[in-house]
């Protein structure tokens, strides 16, 4: 890899840091921010291009000539990049492994300058081989078991594209390649027939006799392209040269017209002629959905070939974002990540586990070094800038990416994030990332709580909209929900009629006791409490064994909204901290008796105090 082969802004920036001595160890991660509509996943590949890139990092006289004459490059770089080979480590997800976006799937640890000008061709790699792997892959399912064959290096944008993809397409199931290079440097099966152009210059009167300069050639057999003209003739003359030079008919290619119904013909032709040996090819712009569509319907194809559409769709969105820089002095910067909106990151170095398998696959990014259960998914590749020998085998390559098509689900794998990887985003962001080991407690949102009820909270209705939100959140996270509501029997012991503080609410059977009907709490458990007349009841963890409930399920943290602030919310949070449960108040989610003015605000402050954070909905996201 040239110096050069990167984009200017990588050099400028690199420049900078040179002029400023800052050449510090920092981590680079690639993930893929989001694939098309109805993708679940993709089949990663271009690992071993990412490395053949980084180690053979270099620069020439003339390249560095060239960046002295440009004029704006400092001298100080300039004999930088003359010296410059890549020193550092790269980890991978093995290659031929299938994943949903939004995951990593590659890090580069290195000196900033080094890391810095990789960027373009590790994307370009990775985004352009995985790219052909995916679609590869979906051809190699629809096959079902039959071959599929590399054509594809006429229909590529360049030459310098056809190893890389033959590779790739090999990895993800292919049976081989018409690329003879592919074959030198990666050992990958080649194959072919012959062109249109070798039977129209023996011209159509002699079409037989092209078959029998085949042939001929090949006494071991060989296959025909039959047809240049009519496809039954060609097939016709195709046996008859098997039969004059004595040498096996292997196989027959049909490029073009009707294949489904050339393929129905041909095997009948071939069969009653007693060539029942001979295979039929089918090519000319198969793709996986076509390809699957004869499978479907029984058509007697025995292999294809796929060339133009083998790059099909759109560039993947791989991107290649700084999470961590290690020399850092100042603890808050090592850790670091992008807020932009729709291209956030994860901070920090990360592992990446998978449990489970199809549509039971779930997936947690985290901390590096946290010990995590399931399949850890990154692997080193590069030590100390040598190769991990074995690490990029393209035998293991293929082997797993057929054991990842048997186990791939049909809909995107959740991705989960561990809770330190949560808290330190939270801790960088001030966001709330809920996930499977939290639990949204919702505290009392009954009508007579809310405008118009027997104990109205002042504005008590604007928490619906943000209790929606973290509701929606939740499920799509995994999180257990809970929901708690006052269940008073008449003459409760609260009610000023008995000397309490309280008017009569949230009687038993009547409408005020019911929880707002805009909640959507499926999935939820609802838990009653103030149930005995003669005694109280603020916290939804008094009488409900809720703390064992949530212990039962897994729950490392409580989320808590509802009403209200300097009540029950208060009640709720003071003993899920007391029971051991980090707890996070969504203040835009809770809302305020104010019996004396600023209750509600005090009653935050002193949950502060006692260990809980506060987050809003604005930030709060499903992880």
């Amino acid at each position: 890899m040239s110096v050069l082969t990167t984009d200017l802004y990588t050099l400028t920036m690199a420049d900078t840091f040179v002029r400023h001595h800052r050449d510090d160890l920092v981590s680079f991660e690639v993930t893929i921010r989001r694939l098309p509509p109805g993708r679940p996943w993709v089949m990663v590949a271009g690992v071993r291009e990412v490395v053949d890139g980084l180690l053979g990092l270099s620069s020439t006289p003339e390249e560095l000539d060239w960046l002295r004459a440009d004029g704006r490059f400092s001298d100080a770089l300039v004999d930088a990049l003359g010296d410059l080979r890549f020193t550092g480590t790269v980890w991978a997800v093995p290659e031929g492994t299938c994943l949903p976006a939004g995951v990593p799937l590659l890090r580069v640890t290195a000196p900033r300058v080094q890391a810095t000008i990789v960027e373009p061709v590790v994307l370009a790699a990775l985004n352009y081989a995985t790219r052909v792997a995916t679609v590869a892959a979906d051809a190699v399912r629809s096959a079902a078991g039959r071959p599929v064959y590399d054509f594809s290096l006429r229909r590529l944008d360049g030459p310098e594209a056809g190893p890389a993809t033959a590779r790739a397409a090999w990895l993800a199931g292919f049976a081989g390649t018409a690329l003879p290079l592919a074959g030198l440097l990666h050992g990958i099966p080649t194959v072919g027939t012959m062109a249109h152009h070798a039977v129209m210059a023996r011209g159509e009167d002699h079409e037989e006799d092209a078959f029998a300069d085949a042939l001929g050639d090949h006494p071991e057999g060989t296959a025909v392209l039959v047809d240049t003209y009519d496809t039954t003739r060609g097939i016709e003359r195709a046996m008859a040269a098997s039969r004059r030079t004595g040498s096996p008919l292997r196989g027959v290619r049909i490029d073009s017209g009707d294949l489904a119904q050339g393929a129905r013909d041909a095997r009948a032709q071939l069969d009653a002629a007693g060539f029942g040996d001979t295979r039929i090819m089918l090519s000319g712009d198969l793709d996986a959905e076509s390809i699957g569509a004869m499978v479907r319907d029984g058509v007697p194809a025995d292999d294809f070939g796929l060339g133009t559409r083998l790059r099909a769709g759109d560039p993947l969105g791989g991107v290649y974002k700084l999470c961590a820089q290690h020399d850092e002095t100042d603890p808050s910067r090592r850790s670091v990540m992008k807020r932009s909106p729709g291209k956030e990151t994860d901070p920090g170095v990360h592992g990446l586990a998978r449990r489970g398998t199809g549509d039971d696959t779930e997936l947690e990014i985290h901390l590096s070094h946290e010990a995590t259960p399931g399949e850890p998914l990154l692997h080193p590749v590069v030590r100390c800038g040598v190769e991990v020998p074995g690490a990029l085998d393209l035998g293991a390559a293929r082997e797993r990416a057929a054991a990842e098509l048997g186990r791939a689900g049909t809909v995107p794998a959740p991705v989960r994030r561990s809770r330190a990887l949560r808290e330190l985003r939270s801790s960088l962001s001030g966001e709330l990332l809920l996930g499977p080991d939290d639990a949204l407690v919702v505290v009392d949102v009954q009508h007579d709580f809310l405008p118009g009820g027997a104990l109205g909270v002042p504005d008590g209705d604007r928490v619906l909209a943000p209790i929606g939100r973290l509701l929606d959140r939740a499920r799509e996270a995994g999180a257990t929900i809970v929901a708690s509501r006052d269940r008073h029997p008449v003459g409760h012991v609260s009610f000023a009629e008995r000397g309490g503080t309280w008017p009569p609410h949230c009687v038993d059977g009547t409408r005020g006791a019911e929880l707002h009907p805009d909640l959507d709490l499926r999935g939820a458990t609802t838990l009653d409490k103030g149930t005995d007349v003669d005694r109280d009841a603020y916290s939804a963890f008094d009488g409900t064994r809720l703390l064992e409930r949530l212990r039962a399920a897994g729950v490392r943290r409580a989320v808590v909204c509802g009403l209200a602030t300097d009540y029950c919310v208060r009640a709720t949070v003071l003993d899920a901290l007391h029971g051991g449960l980090p707890t996070v108040v969504v203040t835009d989610a809770v809302a305020a008796v104010d019996v004396q003015p600023g209750d509600g605000g005090r009653a935050l402050e002193e949950l502060r105090a006692a260990g809980a954070s506060v987050a809003t909905t604005a930030a709060a996201r499903a992880h």
